[in-house]
């Protein structure tokens, strides 16, 4: 029995973190739209915003209203650390 395939916007969405980790894409570049995804990977437009959405929301894009779908720049990701005497 094979594992069930990912969703077709997790997919997506795996794809732009990739190409973002390969430096394809860099921070302050335009990701495509909700359209150009549609037609480059043959989705429904619900579904590249789905994609686009999440990745929205966990910070690796910033949407600009009327403007485009950027990556977002890359913010420190630290612990705090609480030091008591």
């Amino acid at each position: 029995m094979k594992p069930a395939e990912k969703p077709r916007y997790q997919q997506l969405k795996e794809a732009i973190i990739e190409r973002i980790s390969r430096g394809e894409l860099k921070p302050r570049d335009r990701v495509p739209s909700e359209n150009d995804l549609v037609v480059a990977a043959g989705v429904s437009r619900m579904t590249a915003n789905r994609a686009l959405r999440e990745l929205t929301d966990e910070g690796y894009v910033e949407r600009v209203a009327g403007v485009g779908t950027f990556v977002a720049e890359l913010k420190a990701a630290s612990h705090l650390l609480e030091v008591r005497n």
